[in-house]
């Protein structure tokens, strides 16, 4: 049986009855979305909201759920084999990720605060609200009705060290230790945040690297022509500025260079023996990122006379692209379109970077409702039509794998 789309195009009546039941469900999710948020998170410290997110999924009737060495949450729903669907437990799965962590450390959170269906709190949406949806997934996916129709198993993953100095590590972890079992995903999903309009599939790459400069120190009158770290770091901040713009007027390209973290000195009276800058590259392409940090060390080497310079890299994420022509943008436009809402591309640093960059198709998709304040302390979420994006994530997973 089936029922004519909005769209025009007859769409399956066991879809139909999965998108009616979640609908319905748009309340509690919003609950266990808070509860997940209410669950400390920060980078590197992910395990008790890892262990809540595990107890809710044990106790789902057809998911294989596990804990690896790194921390990732992963539960598998694989195909129920039947007369009348092509279903194989052993074809290139279809992986969808959702981040667990905050940049937030414990001490900088408060409760919750709900207010109708605004809630203000930190990690609310990002991403608390796509480890909400993972969730939903995790129901909808496993019911007979389902898996009689999938061609492919589904892994749903929940990752540790997504945001800053996590540097991706969770899903890097989970990449390489498919790749060592010889499977290799048909096609990932990132779920990241709120929204139910863009399209990721353009990945910002970044290079963060700390500069430091370290000397013989001394007294600031007595050595006062001792080389000063903080004074050569001035010069390379200032070149750097000068670099960034250079990158602002490069044609066909967008390339951001900042500086966001420095320190150094040890006394109101003395020449410092170190200082130290942190720098953020970010691009889309690789190429500008080696090319930028290349200028760097250069610049800063230049910069050093009479001190000596080192280089520590802070993180490295890959840049990679799917054309907008690609079968996996296309179903997610179509599924855009079919909840009534305009396709927008999009270019961020998710989950997806990893999986580009090794040739898998990837994107990112936002989990409905709406939000802001994002890695602030002021973060909020409103729920108003969030069933209209949890739908859209349902109908691109079940575009892939069924």
């Amino acid at each position: 049986m089936t029922r004519a789309n909005s769209s025009g195009p007859l769409e399956p009546e066991w879809q139909a009855t999965i998108f009616r039941s979640w609908r319905k469900r748009r309340a509690w999710l919003l609950d266990e979305q808070v509860a997940i948020a209410d669950v400390p998170a920060p980078t590197g410290n992910e395990s008790a909201r890892a262990d809540h997110l595990q107890q809710r999924l044990q106790h789902i009737a057809g998911l294989d759920v596990s804990r690896d060495a790194i921390g990732n949450v992963c539960a598998v729903v694989t195909p129920l084999a039947g007369p009348t669907v092509g279903a194989a437990p052993d074809a290139a799965p279809l992986v969808c990720l959702a981040h667990l962590d905050t940049v937030y450390t414990s001490s900088a959170r408060s409760p919750m605060q709900r207010d109708g269906l605004t809630v203000r709190g930190v990690g609310i949406g990002d991403n608390s609200r796509g480890l909400a949806a993972l969730l939903a997934l995790a129901h909808a996916l496993p019911a007979p009705s389902v898996r009689r129709h999938l061609v492919r198993p589904v892994h749903l993953v929940a990752t540790v060290g997504e945001e800053g100095e996590g540097n991706l590590r969770g899903t890097r972890a989970w990449f390489d230790a498919a790749a060592l079992h010889g499977v290799i995903p048909c096609a990932a999903i990132a779920i990241d945040g709120p929204g139910d309009r863009t399209i990721i599939h353009h990945a910002v790459g970044s290079r963060r690297l700390r500069i430091a400069l370290h000397g013989p120190g001394g007294h600031s009158w007595v050595d006062g022509a001792v080389a000063n770290p903080l004074h050569a770091l001035g010069t390379v901040m200032s070149r750097i500025s000068q670099l960034q713009d250079d990158c602002r007027h490069r044609a066909g390209e967008r390339t951001t260079v900042q500086v966001t973290r420095m320190h150094g000195g040890e006394s109101l009276t003395a020449i410092p023996r170190v200082g130290w800058i942190d720098v953020d590259v970010r691009s889309s392409s690789e190429g500008a990122l080696t090319r930028v940090h290349e200028a760097l060390t250069r610049l800063a080497r230049e910069s050093a006379s009479g001190l000596t310079v080192t280089f520590e890299a802070l993180g490295d994420r890959p840049a990679g692209a799917l054309s907008a022509d690609h079968a996996l943008v296309r179903l997610a436009a179509t599924c855009t379109e079919r909840v009534g809402r305009p396709p927008q591309s999009a270019i961020a640093s998710t989950d997806a970077n990893i999986p580009l960059a090794r040739g898998i198709p990837a994107i990112a998709l936002g989990a409905g409702g709406s939000g802001g304040g994002a890695h602030t302390a002021e973060e909020w979420y409103c729920d108003q039509d969030a069933d209209v994006g949890l739908e859209r994530v349902l109908r691109v997973v079940l575009g892939v794998a069924s």
